[in-house]
Formats: C-alpha cells, sequence, structure tokens
C-alpha cells in the first residue's frame, strides 16, 4: 500500500511540474508579446520642451502617448492622451531630425538676452542617451527643429482649450 501511494504522489509530483513549466513558458511569451507591442507603439522618445523667463514657465512633455504641460515653477502638471493623428504628425517630424546635431544648432534670433523672448530648449531622451538642443528664443527656434517645436505647440494648446 505504501508503494502504491509512494507511486501515485511521484506520478502527480512530476506531472504537476510540467504543468507548472508549461504555464510559465506561455506567461513568458504574453509578456514578449506585449514588450514587443510596447516598442512598436512608443517609438518617439522621451520630448521635453522648456521655456522659461524671469516672470514665466512652460514645459510640454511627451511620454509613453501622453503630453504632459506644467505652465507655473513647482506646479502640477495637467495631462491628456495624445490623439493618434498628433501623436504620427510628431513621429514624423521627429524623425526628420538630426539628433547628434542637435546641441550644436544655431539660433536664428537673441532676443533671450535682453529678455525679449524667454529661453527654450528640446530634449529627446531614448533608453540609452539624452540630447539637448542649444539655448534657443522661444517662438524662434532654429530651422532644423522649427516644425517639430512649433507643431508640439500647438497640440499642447489645442489640447488644452
Amino acid at each position: 500500500m505504501k508503494l502504491v501511494a509512494l507511486v501515485f504522489s511521484m506520478m502527480s509530483f512530476f506531472t504537476s511540474c510540467k504543468c507548472n513549466k508549461t504555464a510559465v513558458q506561455e506567461e513568458a511569451k504574453v509578456v514578449n508579446t506585449e514588450s514587443n507591442l510596447g516598442e512598436q507603439v512608443s517609438n518617439l522618445p522621451v520630448v521635453v520642451y522648456q521655456e522659461t523667463t524671469r516672470g514665466m514657465f512652460r514645459e510640454i512633455t511627451v511620454r509613453e502617448g501622453k503630453i504632459f504641460v506644467i505652465t507655473a515653477r513647482g506646479a502640477k502638471p495637467v495631462f491628456w492622451e495624445l490623439k493618434k493623428e498628433d501623436y504620427k504628425k510628431l513621429l514624423d517630424l521627429y524623425q526628420k531630425i538630426d539628433l547628434k546635431s542637435l546641441s550644436s544648432l544655431k539660433d536664428p534670433t537673441q532676443k533671450r538676452f535682453y529678455d525679449g523672448a524667454p529661453i527654450a530648449t528640446l530634449s529627446f531622451t531614448n533608453e540609452k542617451d539624452t540630447y539637448t538642443s542649444s539655448e534657443f528664443d522661444g517662438g524662434f527656434p532654429p530651422k532644423e527643429i522649427e516644425a517639430f517645436v512649433n507643431e508640439l505647440i500647438v497640440v499642447a494648446e489645442k489640447l488644452n482649450k
């Protein structure tokens, strides 16, 4: 009788181990599929556009399909889901930007030196690196990033209404 119980318990033990192994493998496949989907959806890195003067502050951040807007120092961000067409347009404009030359872009005006315009910067952060532009006048970005910056502001203001 002890032998039958021993054989039965060993069979159930090995069967349950195989079942757990199969369940773990299937769960890993599901997680892997979800992570691949996330990579395809989030091709746009974290984008931060910031304008600041002595009396004004604005920061627009795009991260994980959402746009965050902060309009005062120390304020909590307000955020919205980006519409697919806005996301696609920003992604298309982003792909035209040479990230390696971002820090050496020439600013078209210098109004920020006498408080004629806010000081602005644009940065892109992916998994490995952060690329930050040189400072430029808010409202007058370098021509290489002008379309992206203007579209980012338009999207943020459109959603803020």
